[in-house]
């Protein structure tokens, strides 16, 4: 029963968001919602799976080690993240930005959970949606250009995510592609994939909305979103890159310059903000484009996947738990909560455990991905990251200088919040002594050379203090603007003309179709955000409803009669079989020598005769007495040697004997296949046949889902076999062969 805790990880959350909106109980719901989660990642056993064939187009459910560690701190984060949406001041809105809470915490879990490429697609597109109302919450027009900028890169990510996907369901011929079967993916695929995620993961140029966005949010969703969200495109790379299975050379070469390139301009943006929640957000991109240029060396050389995937994972995790206990010490410094030099202390430790100090899970997160630098192609690239570890110190002292400065604006009852926040920051203290590393001289100079240089700066900021602000957030947007100021101007000067040509003809038609009062009053009450959001949910439960349908009831019995054979009074058999196959109706059944086939397969053995089959005059339809006398299928068995090239499977259709799909039997070495490689014409087929027989594989789609596979094991145990679920050459005899 613990199984169906991965389930509850994204449905509860996304059952509680209608009730969140309450002003009396819903302030405690977004806290409550990672529970399960939470519980699934301490009792569900690894590898363990859910089908669910009735949701979407089958979703599996599952537990692999890299999903239990993100579960883990995902989880972990927006429990903390909840307390203090709980417990801020949100103003009017704060039902609306509880369920938006809950709706991308559910996006969120589901992605991490789900074991098939709908269920991560449709996971990444409700929590891009949902982040988009929280980016916007404060209303002002920061928030509202912010939003802006968020939701035109977060449509542009995920159309690009979906092609990529679709063509990765197609190439592979599985929506839950094994490592193996993602060796043939195309360049196509892989470019869409890696562009996808790169927006979420922030990786310039597609960094555009990070900085707008992370400031403008209430500090509870910019927690989740700089330390939840924009991981998840590491995740959909390692689950649906070849990673440790073939190496590509050129794309590694494009993702560690990215990275690089991202690493290198960051750090010296951040250093120009003067907000503290900006100089966060470019720190995160900067720690982005280090995990994307890893996953880059990764690509160059499969043998690093057994130990980079476990050390990318770990930095992961040190980065959440260090950014999300940031973004929130900045929220309890403005909501002025007590122990404020408590705070601050605790911003100290978190800012040196970004550093990379000595003893902190800095340290130990960058021992853990030493061997993928030690490994990478170029070797400046060791150069490069020990200089940005001497300039993330100098970004943390700039954090640390404007956090100090920060006026604080009173809000009772952080009491809850200040006490998860604390729990938080003890978790990362802890943290090398669940992961312990040894310390390196290394690390202590960078970093120390780091403090020195905050120290002169502090100590003579005139030469710098000029830069302060010279970037602006978004940086490129700026560059953007100026041509973009004289594209809205002759547009508006567009427009104008057109409505002044055309105001006479609106003014006819205004006086002709005016609605009156009352209809604009209805229009107004629509807007109100009860009425609205009321009508959005019950959209959202009627498109789940939608989704969640019930397989058809289908018959298990074998049909009455079989699909190749006809009944017929005489099979007239010639020397030759032709692709249309005509059945005459005859009084006899005639065996033949030799059956060839016209599918234009070059193979010149022989096929054994069919067996004569005589009929009586006294019965006027004579039937065929043993169906496995006369085979339904055309198709040739294995030749006297081990494996023979010239003799493939041969897979008729259901419905149409001469339709034939060619199976090779023998690999490149001569070897016999137990199995044919997959494609969407075979699973297809495959189907087909599956259908013909009784037996409900979903939609005939071509892609071997969760409902396909249930319905080859159901197949399997009708003929007494053992329930594998798999395509092989045995379930294809067995699915061919005549009904007894």
């Amino acid at each position: 029963m613990s199984a169906w805790l991965l389930l509850a990880a994204w449905i509860w959350p996304l059952l509680l968001a209608p009730f969140a909106s309450s002003t009396r109980h819903g302030r405690w719901l977004a806290a409550l919602a990672p529970l399960p989660a939470l519980g699934a990642t301490l009792v569900v056993p690894l590898g363990t799976r859910i089908e669910l064939p009735w949701l979407l187009l089958g979703t599996q459910l599952g537990l692999d080690p890299l999903g239990r560690t993100y579960l883990l701190f995902t989880a972990l984060l927006w429990l903390v993240a909840g307390i203090h949406a709980g417990s801020a001041g949100l103003g009017p809105a704060a039902g609306r930005f509880r369920a938006l809470f809950l709706l991308a915490m559910a996006g969120n879990l589901w992605l991490i959970v789900g074991q098939d490429l709908a269920s991560f697609y449709v996971g990444f597109a409700i929590m891009g949606l949902a982040a988009y109302g929280l980016v916007i919450h404060e209303g002002n027009a920061r928030a509202l250009r912010a939003g802006r900028v968020y939701l035109a890169m977060a449509l542009l990510g995920e159309v690009t995510l979906f092609a990529a996907l679709v063509l990765i369901a197609s190439e592979s011929g599985t929506l839950a592609p094994a490592p193996q079967q993602l060796a043939t993916l195309g360049p196509v695929a892989i470019g869409l994939l890696l562009a996808g995620l790169a927006v979420k993961a922030g990786l310039m140029p597609l960094h555009l909305w990070l900085p707008l966005a992370h400031p403008a949010a209430p500090a509870a969703a910019s927690a989740v979103l700089s330390a939840t969200m924009i991981k998840v495109a590491l995740l959909g790379w390692l689950r649906y890159l070849p990673v440790g299975v073939i190496a590509l050379p050129g794309w590694s070469e494009l993702l560690t310059g990215i990275g690089l390139l991202t690493l290198a301009l960051a750090l010296p943006i951040g250093l120009m903000q003067t907000e503290a929640k900006t100089v966060l957000a470019y720190s995160s991109i900067a720690k982005m484009g280090l995990l994307a240029a890893l996953l880059g060396a990764m690509l160059a050389e499969p043998t690093l996947a057994e130990v980079g995937v476990g050390a990318l994972a770990l930095y992961v995790v040190h980065h959440a738990l260090v950014k999300g206990g940031l973004f929130l010490g900045v929220g309890l410094r403005k909501a002025g909560a007590p122990a404020q030099p408590l705070i601050l202390a605790g911003m100290a430790l978190l800012a040196l455990a970004m550093a990379g100090a000595p003893l902190t899970s800095g340290a130990a997160a960058k021992a853990a991905v030493a061997p993928l630098l030690e490994h990478a192609r170029w070797p400046w690239i060791l150069t490069l990251v020990s200089a940005s570890v001497v300039v993330t110190t100098l970004l943390m002292a700039r954090l640390l200088w404007l956090v100090a400065g920060i006026e604080a604006r009173p809000h009772p009852a952080q009491g809850w919040a200040l006490a998860s926040w604390g729990g938080l920051v003890a978790l990362v203290v802890l943290f090398p002594l669940l992961v312990p590393a040894p310390p390196e001289l290394k690390d202590a100079l960078l970093v120390g050379a780091g403090v020195v240089l905050a120290l002169l700066v502090w100590r003579w900021p005139g030469p710098l203090r000029r830069l302060a602000g010279q970037v602006p957030p978004g940086d490129l947007l700026a560059l953007l603007t100026p041509p973009w100021r004289v594209i809205t101007h002759v547009w508006q000067r567009l427009a104008t003309a057109w409505l002044a040509l055309t105001r006479p003809l609106v003014a006819r038609l205004d006086d002709t179709l005016t609605l009156g009062p009352a209809v604009a009053d209805g229009e107004h009450g629509l807007r109100r955000w009860p009425v609205a959001g009321a009508l959005w949910l019950t959209l959202l439960l009627l498109l789940i409803g939608a989704l969640w349908r019930v397989p058809v009831e289908m018959a298990t019995s074998p049909m009455e009669s079989a699909p190749l054979i006809e009944s017929t009074s005489e099979i007239e058999s010639t020397s030759e079989i032709e692709s249309t196959s005509e059945i005459e109706s005859t009084s006899e059944i005639e065996s033949t020598s030799e059956i060839e086939s016209t599918s234009e397969i070059e193979s010149t053995s022989e096929i054994e005769a069919m067996p004569e089959v005589e009929s009586t005059p006294d019965d006027p339809s004579p039937q065929i007495e043993s169906m496995q006398e006369a085979e339904a299928t055309p198709r040739v068995e294995p030749g006297p040697t081990a494996c023979d090239p010239a003799r493939p499977f041969l897979l008729a259709a259901p419905d149409d004997a001469g339709d034939l799909l060619r199976l090779p039997r023998c690999d490149s070495e001569g070897s016999t296949l137990d199995a044919p490689e997959l494609s969407n014409a075979l699973v297809r087929r495959v189907q087909r046949w599956l259908v013909a027989l009784g037996f409900d594989p979903g939609p005939v789609d071509g892609l071997i889902g969760p409902r396909t596979r249930a319905a080859i094991r159901a197949f399997e145990r009708d003929r007494g076999a053992p329930p594998r679920g798999a395509i092989d050459f045995e379930l294809l005899e067995r699915l061919t062969a005549p009904a007894r």
